[in-house]
């Protein structure tokens, strides 16, 4: 039941919603302008909304793929990975020595992208394993949930790159 509201019921009002509001913006045009401009625009406005049910209906309106920071954080994902120092003597350092995972702190790249990073040292302080990552914050309008839990909205995402 539940999902004929969210799926059908709620989009149909939004949908009906844009169009009152644009009858009526077509009113104000058709008073302000020439009639020519108000029918160009009143096939307009509809086609507008058609796209706007669309998007509501697949759940997702995101704006990361206009955010200049999603892209520097795929150059950054670049240059993420591991780095194995003394790999050829690995298995026999760690056996010998025993080691230690430290996590840094993560580092502000920009006021969306932290730069994530740990490494494992062994008991006689050499470093033989290096590991950086980067988490991406975008913000959008997202459906999330099933019929089960219930439907929510959630205005931010995260996503992260491993190599």
């Amino acid at each position: 039941m539940w999902f004929l509201f969210f799926f059908i019921a709620i989009p149909f009002i939004l949908f009906i919603g844009f169009l009152v509001f644009s009858i009526f913006a077509i009113f104000l045009i058709n008073r302000i302008f020439h009639k020519k401009y108000s029918q160009s625009f009143s096939l307009i406005l509809p086609c507008f909304s058609l796209i706007f049910y669309f998007i509501l209906i697949t759940g997702r309106i995101s704006f990361k793929s206009i955010d200049p920071q999603y892209y520097k954080f795929k150059e950054l994902c670049k240059g993420a990975g591991e780095i194995i120092n003394y790999s050829s003597k690995y298995e026999s350092l760690k056996k010998e020595y025993g080691w230690n995972t430290i996590y840094n702190k993560p580092i502000k790249v920009t006021n969306r992208i932290e730069e994530h990073s740990y490494y494992n040292q062994l008991n006689n302080g050499i470093i033989f394993y290096e590991y950086k990552f980067y988490i991406y914050k975008y913000f959008g309008i997202f459906l999330k949930g099933d019929e089960g839990r219930g439907w929510h909205w959630k205005t931010e995402s995260t996503v992260g790159c491993k190599p």
